[in-house]
């Protein structure tokens, strides 16, 4: 067996690069070079991913890890969102000090485990990248510098997440069962003798219930507003975008085994259905009810994740295609709140919607920027979160779902309301005498003016990110 390292090249460039940040420390370096390094790797990871876009074949033995335009277009995604991300957490306040060296080495880490999710055709060999991907996550979160703000929301996120990884492997160990296979492909040559078998729609959802969890989509978002309230800001920016973007593209790739089984999906798709209604409704309305902006932004991705599941339940070409888009806008939207909160609030462990009074006086920059991604949230043009809905309801209303996308629409008119209540703070309020300043560094300008440019971007010029995504799925599908 010849393995090609080219096929590999932005895992290997990130392993590298982590084993690089993991011993710079050692040598001496401060937290600022370190961060520097960081954004070194970040760079070249971009580049390797992008360069690899093209690139299709198996990096290892047949049918265990699989490059293609799906996995290269997700990795180009991850690996962006992480040099984002770490651009705007140079000496985070709200990890402890010590940590701020080992912060970008443990995102990294994670990121590495996303890609291997995404690119794996095998049962184990996804499980790996599964808790790869994890347990750096449950690692800085518990690193808060309070232990006890810290403390129970990463106690939380740990075990739900460990409970999550179990039922997904029970759920493989059915499909193991049943297939006598852990090969993706086994399970799509089978498909037609499988889909008569209940146990095997067992095991998919039990499968699919890990990633499910990821996403916050209800009943496995219990963890959410706890983690996002109570985490540092620039960790919870991560999880609330870049693996957001993941688990979607991984929920893609897991249904797109199960579509050849044609009218047989009907049940699974009712179960998708119900989790997209569940997660959409429940998530609005808790939101409603929240005073803190991290919270609430918990909730609102509980809701966004039901809007995800409605492109991934519709089953189809033109459903994965617009799940994928939306999880990039999404992710970008999500990036670039999350970069605003952790810069006003930076030296507060919690953020509260009173916190962002009159940040139009105190910062127009930081101001205009979360008005950004606040109206991609809300769905309005010209940002992408108005014709990313466009697409995931035009999907839905091919299948003849019409009644899921008039619940969805009531859930985006409730959402309105909570959106507008922290822009109102924004613009109309004024700023506290006592309210502190708002420090606007080159590198969180460059992060907010891509991720912005992505927001608006997209939505204004649909086509490249679509075709692209079309592509990706056009390759899951083939």
């Amino acid at each position: 067996m010849i393995v090609d390292p080219s096929l590999f090249a932005p895992e290997l460039i990130a392993l590298l690069g982590g084993l690089l940040l993991f011993g710079a420390p050692l040598l001496g370096a401060g937290s600022t070079t370190n961060w520097r390094l960081a954004i070194l790797v970040g760079l070249t990871t971009v580049a390797g991913a992008i360069w690899t876009l093209p690139m299709s074949g198996e990096a290892f033995a047949p049918g265990i890890y699989h490059i293609d335009a799906f996995s290269q277009s997700v990795k180009v995604v991850l690996s962006l969102g992480y040099l984002l991300v770490i651009l705007g957490a140079r000496e985070p306040l709200t990890l402890k000090a010590h940590a701020w060296c080992e912060l970008p080495m443990f995102l990294l880490l994670a990121t590495v485990g996303m890609m291997i999710m995404v690119s794996a055709t095998e049962l184990l060999t996804l499980y790996i990248g599964m808790e790869l991907a994890a347990y750096p996550v449950y690692i800085v979160i518990a690193l808060h510098r309070n232990p006890a703000v810290g403390a129970e929301s990463s106690t939380k996120y740990m075990v739900q997440g460990m409970m999550a990884s179990a039922v997904s492997l029970y759920g493989m160990s059915f499909l193991y069962g049943l297939t006598g296979s852990t090969y993706f492909s086994a399970m799509g040559v089978q498909i037609s003798t499988l889909a008569a078998a209940p146990l095997f729609w067992f095991g998919i959802v039990l499968l699919l219930s890990g990633f499910l969890f990821k996403l916050a989509v209800a009943p496995f978002h219990f963890w959410a507003a706890d983690t996002y309230e109570a985490s540092p800001h620039e960790v919870i920016t991560f999880v609330a975008s870049v693996s957001k973007v993941a688990a979607i593209a991984l929920l893609c790739r897991i249904v797109s085994l199960v579509i050849p089984a044609g009218s047989q999906i009907m049940d699974l798709q009712s179960i998708l259905m119900w989790f997209a209604l569940a997660a959409m409704t429940l998530g609005n309305l808790a939101a409603l009810r929240q005073s803190d902006l991290k919270r609430l932004l918990g909730y609102s991705a509980v809701a966004h994740a039901g809007y995800a599941l409605i492109g991934v339940q519709a089953m189809s070409a033109n459903g994965l295609t617009a799940a994928l888009f939306y999880a990039v806008g999404y992710g970008a939207m999500s990036l670039i709140c999350f970069l605003v909160i952790a810069a006003v609030g930076r030296d507060q462990d919690r953020v509260s919607v009173e916190a962002m009074s009159g940040l139009w006086q105190r910062s127009p920059g930081m101001a205009l920027v979360f008005l950004v991604g606040l109206l991609g949230l809300i769905g309005l043009p010209p940002t992408v979160g108005f014709i990313g809905k466009w697409f995931l309801f035009s999907a839905a209303i091919e299948q003849g779902q019409f009644v899921l996308v008039l619940v969805a629409a009531i859930n985006a008119t409730i959402a309105l309301y909570y959106y507008l209540i922290v822009l109102r703070q924004i613009y109309l309020v004024e700023a506290a005498a006592e309210a502190p300043a708002v420090k606007w560094t080159p590198a969180l300008v460059i992060a907010t003016t891509i991720g912005s440019v992505i927001v608006v971007g997209m939505g204004v010029l649909p086509a490249p990110v679509w075709d692209l995504a079309a592509l990706a799925v056009a390759a899951l599908l083939g």
